[in-house]
C-alpha cells in the first residue's frame, strides 16, 4: 500500500503472479521424472543381470546334461518360473526344460526328439559356476521321447514288399482305439476323432497311418488303422484294418490279401532309454509323433 501526492492510497502486489507456473511444482515435476528414469534403469540392470545369471546356469546345466544322456550335441536348456535370481537365491528351481533334438537311435529310428521337465532342481548357483557341484538333486522328473513319422516310415520301408516300401509320405494322427476296431459302413469313410482321445495316456492307444502307394498304375492313399502298445520301454504296432482310397472312391482288396498287406506295418519300435533313466508308462499319439513318457521322483543329475 503506497500514498500518492494527492493523498490518494493506491495497492501494490510485490508478488504478482506473471502468469508462469509456481516454482515449487516445476521442481517437484523434474525430481519425479529423474525418479522414473533411474527406476527403469535400475530394472532393466536387473533384468539384464537376471538373464545373464540364467544363461550361465542353463549352459552348466547343459552341460551335465550331455554326459549324462550321453548326446552328441548340448541340449536346449530353460529355466521356469518367476526371476531366476530369486530363485538362485534360494537354491532350488521351480522348473528346469531340457530338449535334445534329432537324436540317432541305432539304424532305423535316427530323428528322436528327448524332452525332460525337472522339477525342484536344486542347485545353488555359486557351486554351480565355481565348479563344486558335482551332483543335482531333483524333486520330480516327467522324461518323453518323441518318434516322428518321418522315423516310422523308414522302419516300414524295411519290408521287402516294394509297394509299401516305397512309401515316403506317411503321417501319423491319434484315433480312438474304438475307432481303430471298428469299420465304417460301405461307402462311408472313418470319421475323425483325434482331438477326443489327444490328452489320453496308457499303455495302449490308437493310431492311423497313412501313406500315397501305386495300386495298377494308380496313385492310392492307403490307410492303416492300428493300435500302438508299450511293454518293456518297446512301442509295438499292431495293424487291425486298412481303407484305401483312389480318387474319392473306395477300393476294395479280399481279405486274405488286406491280411497280408497289414502284417507289412506291424513293426517293433525301441526309442531308447528314457531322461535319467525313467520308466516308461505311457504311450500317446499326436499328430505326426509317437510319444512314450514317464514319471520319477527323487533323481539326481551327474550321478
Amino acid at each position: 500500500m503506497t500514498k500518492t501526492g494527492d493523498g490518494m492510497t493506491t495497492m501494490t502486489n510485490s508478488g504478482a503472479n506473471t502468469g508462469g507456473p509456481p516454482a515449487a511444482p516445476r521442481r517437484r515435476s523434474k525430481a519425479v521424472r529423474r525418479l522414473v528414469i533411474a527406476l527403469l534403469v535400475l530394472v532393466a540392470l536387473l533384468v539384464a543381470a537376471d538373464f545373464g545369471a540364467a544363461a550361465v546356469f542353463e549352459h552348466e546345466v547343459s552341460k551335465r546334461a550331455q554326459q549324462q544322456f550321453d548326446l552328441r550335441d548340448h541340449p536346449s536348456v530353460k529355466v521356469g518360473g518367476f526371476s531366476f535370481l530369486l530363485q538362485a537365491a534360494s537354491g532350488e528351481y521351480d522348473l528346469v526344460t531340457i530338449d535334445a533334438k534329432g537324436v540317432p537311435v541305432k539304424d532305423t529310428l535316427r530323428d528322436v526328439d528327448v524332452h525332460a521337465d525337472l522339477r525342484g532342481v536344486q542347485a545353488p548357483l555359486s557351486d554351480l559356476v565355481g565348479g563344486s557341484l558335482t551332483q543335482v538333486p531333483i524333486r520330480e522328473v516327467e522324461g518323453q521321447v518323441r518318434i516322428k513319422a518321418s522315423d516310422v516310415n523308414r522302419a516300414i520301408q524295411e519290408n521287402s514288399n516294394e509297394v509299401v516300401s516305397a512309401i515316403t509320405n506317411l503321417t501319423i494322427d491319434p484315433v480312438s482305439e474304438k475307432t481303430v476296431n471298428t469299420a465304417p459302413a460301405d461307402g462311408e469313410e472313418t470319421e475323425e476323432d483325434g482331438a477326443e482321445v489327444a490328452d489320453q495316456e496308457g499303455t495302449t492307444a490308437g493310431v492311423k497311418l497313412c501313406g500315397t502307394v501305386a495300386i495298377a498304375g494308380q496313385e492310392t492313399e492307403l490307410c492303416v488303422f492300428s493300435i500302438v502298445s508299450l511293454a518293456d520301454g518297446v512301442v509295438t504296432i499292431t495293424p487291425k484294418r486298412l481303407e484305401l482310397r483312389n480318387g474319392g472312391s473306395d477300393v476294395k482288396l479280399p481279405t486274405a490279401i488286406q491280411g497280408k498287406v497289414l502284417e507289412l506295418f506291424a513293426r517293433k519300435l525301441d526309442p531308447g532309454s528314457l531322461p535319467f533313466k525313467v520308466t516308461p508308462t505311457a504311450v500317446t499319439v499326436e499328430r505326426g509323433v509317437l510319444s512314450v513318457k514317464g514319471k520319477a521322483e527323487n533323481l539326481v543329475l551327474g550321478r
